[in-house]
């Protein structure tokens, strides 16, 4: 029924019945019978009964393998096709195409109607991890934060989350799946890629250096070594003649004191040299960078389509 209003077919469906089909009989009742099941229309193939015709779809070349066929056939022909979804309270997939009125016309193609509860793909089927640059989250989405969802309510989203549960994508980036052989859906934690480093510091010659020069002149040392000498007695005249003079030990004598003397140690002007040739030096490097490895990046939220 919501099909029928939808697509516009209640006025003619009230106008079919009871009125005269294209073979001039009376329709009987103030309804359709289904006919069974319709072979499907191909190429330049027309419909060989004039009015409203309803069938069923079982198997028999419609693009669904089960469903019901309402064929509306005249000057040109219509059909309108409602499938049967395979999943218990999933919304069912319509479908419409046309002849027109010439001999050699051939049916177009079948094209999909879309409705609230099967919304056209776009660019991203359902499951998809969408870009959004919001925080308010549009009708028929959800943010992406790890959270369950219940799945006969949304059955295509579970073909793509079996688990019932939707990733979480917050502070993830996605990458394609390797060759390496991961799972689809699998993490990854963050990392540098597997590297060394060459570090060393400039050997240098520095040769033969000078140090500063400075006279020192002439230096004196303190003054020292004042001394005497002792005798082992007095000496004493008592007589004597003009050949001889008598003496007699006393208690002894001392010279003179003197031998204060100083010397002088010339320094004058000089200088020093270092060896200090080529060599090299120990370099240490140090750490640097974030906590975790980033690129340059504008954040997003991330939102998937609820169906």
């Amino acid at each position: 029924e919501g099909l029928i209003e939808y697509v516009g077919l209640r006025s003619t469906i009230d106008k079919a019945a009871g009125a005269l089909p294209a073979g001039g009989t009376a329709v009987a009742a103030n309804r359709l019978a289904s006919r069974g099941a319709l072979p499907a229309l191909t190429g330049t193939t027309r419909g060989s009964d004039g009015g409203l015709i309803m069938g069923e779809v079982y198997n028999n070349g419609y693009p669904t393998q089960y469903g019901n066929i309402l064929r509306l056939t005249g000057t040109g022909d219509g059909e309108i096709l409602i499938g049967w979804s395979g999943t218990n309270g999933a919304p069912a997939p319509a479908y419409i195409r046309s002849h027109r009125d010439t001999a050699d016309a051939e049916w177009s193609e079948w094209a999909m109607l879309y409705t609230t509860l099967n919304p056209p793909p776009d660019s991203h089927p359902v499951g998809a991890a969408i870009a959004w640059p919001s925080d308010a989250t549009p009708a028929g989405y959800a943010l992406m934060q790890g959270q369950s969802f219940d799945k006969s309510a949304y059955p295509l989203l579970a073909i793509a989350y079996p688990s019932g549960v939707i990733p979480d994508m917050r502070g993830w980036t996605i990458k394609g799946k390797p060759i390496s052989g991961r799972a689809v859906l699998s993490q990854e934690m963050d990392g540098n890629k597997s590297h060394s480093h060459t570090a060393r510091a400039q050997d240098t010659d520095l040769g033969t250096k000078s140090t500063s020069s400075f006279d020192y002149g002439t230096k004196s040392t303190n003054t020292t070594g004042n001394h005497t000498h002792q005798f082992g007695g007095y000496i004493n005249s008592y007589w004597g003649d003009s050949n001889h003079t008598s003496f007699q030990p006393g208690g002894g004598a001392w010279t003179q004191a003197a031998g204060d003397h100083a010397h002088t140690v010339y320094i004058g002007g000089h200088e020093h040299t270092m060896y200090i040739g080529p060599h090299g030096h120990v370099v240490i490097v140090d750490a640097d960078g974030n906590a975790e490895t980033t690129v340059k990046n504008i954040a997003f939220n991330y939102i998937v389509r609820l169906a």
